[in-house]
Parts: structure tokens; C-alpha cells; sequence
């Protein structure tokens, strides 16, 4: 069986069991304000600083009502559909397509702390669970569709991008049972995702159509970070080939990273993560990523500056990592940026149906950022605010 995988890529066979999976609603939460007029955020987001001393009790606010409003549009049963209204054979969230929703649970517990943020969190993580696939050979991995046994097929970012919202769940719990996942999924990539056979670089997925930008981003800053959890040598041997490989094969204009070996255009969300996994090296001891992290962060901010209308859940990775960067280095540009995108998106992006899905800018969202009516497009708004939260602790 072949499932048809909504929005970024085409899924795999998929043998749905049940998944006793529930979320804790959140409590005491006030109701939302309603949302600035569209002219009136035009002018509040010039002002960055004003935006930014209101954020982290505001956005988290957000965050916490759009986390409860998304379980009750999106959660179909015991976990949750991809799309509102889905009547697809196999509806539920692949892991590209919920994410976001994890790691915005992730980004609430850290930013306020509590058992009820705690429970909805451990409860998402054993859910998430359900996406690994025992059976895939050589090396176990997360599959895109819960419960997919086989050998479907299967795609490393996606691995990159799991394993780093398990890493952020441990941060948060303490749960060793999350850093297990996190591993679990990196072992996977160093085992499968490397090209062996045609001088390196990292698969987009197990039928090798290329090497991709978004899998060497998302697996070299999952190897970076578990390098410094674990400061086990293994990792650190990992993401030096990946990024020696990269750093020959794969830099493009001003030196930045290639979306694919087909296609050199730069882009934010392949960009951000590799600004970081360089930050983690440095502190590391590893001088030369120093460097190497400002010169990046430096290059993206020339070539993207306020130019992020990938959609959402692209755009948000970028903001993500960027306000861990700028967390660690005191670079207050990534700060001002998320506080204006966080203002575009509380302004513009909700709609009728309480939930945020459409493009920050107020548009809609376009055939290329997503389908309509998407969990991950509502989901990473409400990441972004929830980061910006964290951020302003």
C-alpha cells in the first residue's frame, strides 16, 4: 500500500493500531483578546523593542490557547489528522505535518513550567513514539505515519526534525526516555542517510533522490546537540564529516548552504539550524565554528533580512534556531526579527475558526508552503510565539 502524503512529500504504507493518546487541556487560561486591525500592526511591528517587552506573558498566552484550540479542531479520535475536514484513507499527522505542534508544546513547558504543561507534553511524546518503525532495515527509524511498518519509505530531515523536538521534550521533562528517541533517531541517519557510494552528503529519503539541504541542516544540528547532552566523541566524528562534506560540495552564494544538490538557492530554514549547530561546536571548544557560526548568521541576515514568506512551518525553524543563537552570542537582530514576525502573525494570520492559518502577512497560503486547512500551518504560529516565550524569560 502506498499512502499519499499531504502537503510536503509522498508517505508510505501505514498500519494504524490504536494509540490511546490524549492531550491535558490547559487551565485558567484567560480569553484571547481580539487581534489588532491589519493597519494597525503595520505600524505596532515597526517598533520591535515595544513589541518584544510585551511578549513573553502575551505569547505564551497565545500559545497555550492555540495548543488547546488545535486539539479540539485537529485531534480526530486518539491522536491527530493532518488537515481539517481530511477525508483522506489515511488521515493522521505525518511527522513533517505535526512537528510544529510538538515543538510547541516543548517550547510551553520550558517557558512555563507546570504540571499540566508537563503531562500534555509526556503524553505528545508517547504518541510521537508511535512513529518509529522497529522493522526498517538496516537501522530502525521514525517512519512519516504512525505505526508504518516495513521498509517504507522514509526521510532523513524528517528524522533530523523528530529528534530534535525529542531533545527540546528532554529539556524539558528530564525524561531519559526522550533523549532515547532523540539518539535513536540519529543513529538512523548516520546509518542510512550518508551517501557511502558517491562521495558523501546526506539522502533526502531511503530512495536517494538527492542530497538534501533541510536532512545535513536539521541531522548535523541533532548530532551537535547530542554531542554536547552527551559528550560522547561519536557524534562530534559525525557532524565534522557532515559539515567538511558541506562546507566543499554545498556552499553557495555568500557562503551559505544549497536547499538541494539540484537547486543552490539558499534558503532560512536550512540556513538557521546550521548557525546553530556551528554556536554548539563553539561552545563546544571547536574555535574555528566560532567563526564560522558569525560569518553564517552574518550571511543569512544580508540575504534573507525580512524576507521570510516561505509559510510558516518553514519559517519558523529559522526564527527558532536563530533566537537560540542569539540567546547564546547577545545578537540582538534575531530578537527584533521573531518580535516583528510574532506581531505579523498575532495581527493577520487567525481566522474565522480561531486558529492561525494563514500566512503572516494576512494572505493565504500558497500551493507550495501547504494545503489549506493544515495542522502544521495553525501549529507553527503557534511554535513561533511559544519560542518567542521562552526567548523572553
Amino acid at each position: 500500500m502506498v499512502i499519499p502524503r499531504r502537503g510536503k512529500r509522498v508517505a508510505t504504507a501505514a498500519l494504524l493500531v490504536g494509540m490511546a493518546v490524549s492531550a491535558v487541556p490547559w487551565l485558567g487560561i484567560p480569553p484571547a483578546p481580539p487581534a489588532p486591525p491589519a493597519s494597525a500592526a503595520s505600524r505596532d511591528i515597526a517598533d520591535a523593542r515595544a513589541t518584544a517587552q510585551e511578549a513573553p506573558a502575551s505569547y505564551l498566552q497565545l500559545a497555550e490557547r492555540g495548543v488547546e484550540a488545535a486539539r479540539r479542531k485537529w485531534r480526530h479520535g486518539q491522536w491527530y489528522v493532518e488537515r481539517l475536514h481530511d477525508r483522506d484513507r489515511y488521515p493522521l499527522a505525518t511527522i513533517w505535518g505535526i512537528v510544529p505542534l510538538f515543538e510547541a508544546l516543548d517550547a510551553i513547558d520550558i517557558a512555563a513550567p507546570s504540571a499540566a504543561h508537563d503531562a500534555a507534553l509526556r503524553t505528545f511524546v508517547k504518541g510521537a513514539e508511535r512513529y518509529f518503525n522497529a522493522q526498517l532495515r538496516p537501522t530502525p527509524g521514525y517512519a512519516p505515519y504512525p505505526n508504518d511498518r516495513g521498509q517504507p519509505r522514509t526521510w532523513f530531515d524528517d528524522n533530523g526534525w523528530w529528534g530534535l523536538a525529542f531533545l527540546d521534550a528532554y529539556r524539558a521533562t528530564h525524561d531519559a526516555s526522550a533523549l532515547r528517541d532523540a539518539q535513536r533517531a540519529f543513529r538512523f541517519i548516520a546509518a542510512q542517510g550518508w551517501d557511502k557510494h558517491g562521495g558523501g552528503g546526506i539522502w533526502w529519503n531511503t530512495s536517494h533522490p538527492y542530497r538534501s539541504g533541510p536532512a545535513l541542516a536539521s541531522d548535523t544540528l541533532l548530532g551537535a546537540l547530542l554531542y554536547q547532552r552527551t559528550h560522547d566523541p561519536s557524534y562530534l566524528a559525525q557532524v565534522q564529516k557532515f559539515l567538511a562534506w558541506a562546507d566543499v560540495h554545498f556552499l553557495t552564494e555568500k557562503r551559505l548552504y544549497a536547499q538541494n544538490d539540484h537547486d543552490g538557492t539558499p534558503t532560512p530554514y536550512v540556513e538557521g539550524p546550521l548557525v546553530e549547530a556551528h554556536q554548539v561546536l563553539c561552545e563546544m571548544g571547536q574555535q574555528a565554528s566560532c567563526v564560522r557560526a558569525r560569518e553564517l548568521a552574518d550571511a543569512c541576515w544580508q540575504r534573507f533580512s525580512e524576507r521570510l514568506n516561505m509559510g510558516p512551518q518553514f519559517d519558523t525553524i529559522y526564527l527558532h534556531w536563530m533566537l537560540v543563537y542569539a540567546s547564546q552570542t547577545g545578537d540582538a537582530r534575531w530578537r527584533g526579527l521573531a518580535a516583528r514576525m510574532a506581531a505579523r502573525a498575532q495581527a493577520n494570520a487567525l481566522t474565522a475558526q480561531d486558529v492561525y492559518l494563514r500566512a503572516w502577512d494576512g494572505g493565504s497560503i500558497t500551493a507550495h508552503q501547504a494545503r489549506p486547512n493544515m495542522l502544521q500551518t495553525d501549529a507553527a504560529t503557534l511554535e513561533l510565539f511559544a519560542w518567542f516565550a521562552v526567548d523572553g524569560q
